[in-house]
């Protein structure tokens, strides 16, 4: 930037100086004519006055030497013109002829005041040329670095920034500038990072917690039923491993599902009835406590039906497991939205647990054994699905007297199509 600056004030100043010296040179020189032609006058005058007739004369106006004659002499002898040839070689020339014709005067422009004066001009435009292009190049220079200074601040921090050192945040200079922007739209995103990454690590650990305690319960029977292999009940221990095999597939295959969720976010263009697709799950056998279904009528939405079939079954499995008699779902929908609650007759969740119930691993205090309340997973995976389509999932007060858990899921509608809705 500042070679460019440097190269444009060259160019722009070198213009300008070329005009100015083109200017001062055609004045300093009509200025020599003027006043040759001047002196030239006065020779005329001069030989009016004194009525000479002679040879043509040198005629000394006001220290300068002019030739001046009688015109008749111009046919008798050698010319003016050829009498100061040599003097007439150093310069242009200028005459002047009386009123009556009858005397002329020719006087040589004398341009070495007028050089000297335009060499003088020249060395100082050129110095100031080369003066003003050092300076605007200084001041660029300058300019531009204490410009570009919480520039560099940024690149060095944020140089020095890695994985375990996310807190740190980049300067963010006083000046409300573009630069000042960028740094905070960068600490932004570092504070997003930074909880992303805590997140990942505290799932991390809770992960390795989570398949170390199976694992382990696995390998003490194998080791206890081979440390006694003629005592042991091998049936017993093939199943019980079985068990605990299945409790590591359904972690695994509850893990997977996040990171799924978590990687993708593409749009859903199937349509998916929650009303009937309730009521689905509502009639399979084996169900226990009963589900109580209000629907009065269909509830479209968009989205995947595998995963809305999991949200679903993720909601209805926490109520029934909580549930002390019956579940309730109901459906409503209008212009804009379908709203799904799932409720049970159960302890209910506390007022400052109904956010947390969603974090991943987490079992409150009547369902934190692992056989009994499952891998922690089933919530976090029902909002991370409703999330992916656009709607909200939270845990409300309850309306009736009794209590319990209540449920709230809300989708988008699904527009008006003419074929029905898929239920699945």
């Amino acid at each position: 930037m500042t070679l460019a600056v440097a190269a444009v004030l060259a160019v722009a100043l070198a213009a300008g100086a070329a005009v100015l010296l083109i200017t001062v040179r055609g004045e300093l020189w009509q200025s020599a004519r003027d006043a040759s032609q001047r002196q030239a006058d006065l020779a005329v005058t001069l030989l009016e006055r004194t009525g000479r007739n002679g040879t043509g004369d040198s005629v000394e106006v006001n220290g300068a030497e002019v030739e001046a004659a009688p015109v008749s002499e111009a046919a008798s002898g050698p010319s003016l013109e050829t009498r100061s040839a040599a003097r007439a070689a150093e310069g242009p020339k200028v005459f002047s002829f009386s009123a009556d014709g009858r005397y002329r005067a020719q006087s040589v422009v004398d341009l070495t005041a007028a050089e000297d004066t335009l060499r003088g001009v020249l060395v100082l435009v050129a110095t100031g040329v080369l003066l003003i292009v050092l300076l605007g190049a200084a001041l660029t220079w300058v300019a531009v670095g204490r410009a570009l200074a919480p520039v560099e601040a940024v690149r060095r921090e944020a140089a020095e920034i890695t994985a375990n050192d996310l807190h740190r945040r980049l300067p963010v200079p006083p000046a409300r500038d573009e630069i000042s922007r960028l740094a905070t739209t960068l600490n932004t995103t570092l504070d997003r990072l930074d909880r992303a990454v805590t997140r990942l690590r505290v799932f991390t650990g809770d992960v390795s917690h989570e398949l170390r305690g199976p694992l382990t319960v696995l390998r003490t029977r194998l080791e206890l039923a081979l440390a006694r292999p003629d005592g042991a009940d091998w049936p017993q221990v093939a199943a019980e491993a079985l068990e605990d095999t299945g409790r590591l597939q359904t972690l695994v295959g509850d893990l997977l599902l996040l990171a799924r969720l978590d990687a993708h976010r593409e749009p859903h263009h199937r349509q998916v009835d929650l009303t009937l697709l309730a009521h689905d799950l509502a009639r399979r056998p084996g169900v226990t406590p009963p589900t109580d279904i209000d629907a009065p009528g269909p509830a479209p939405v968009l989205g995947n039906a595998a995963h809305l079939t999991r949200l679903l079954t993720n909601l209805l499995e926490n109520a029934r497991r909580h549930a002390v008699a019956t579940v309730r779902v109901r459906v409503t929908a209008d212009d804009h939205e379908v709203v799904l609650e799932v409720t049970d007759d159960g302890p209910g969740i506390p007022a400052e647990e109904r956010e947390r119930v969603f974090d991943r691993f987490t079992r409150l205090d009547d369902a934190r054994t692992r056989h009994d309340g499952g891998t922690g997973l089933g919530l976090a995976i029902a909002r991370s699905i409703v999330t992916t389509h656009g709607g909200t999932l939270t845990a409300r007060p309850p309306t009736g007297p009794g209590g319990g858990a209540r449920l709230v899921l809300r989708l988008p509608r699904a527009p008006s199509r003419s074929h029905r809705p898929d239920p699945m």
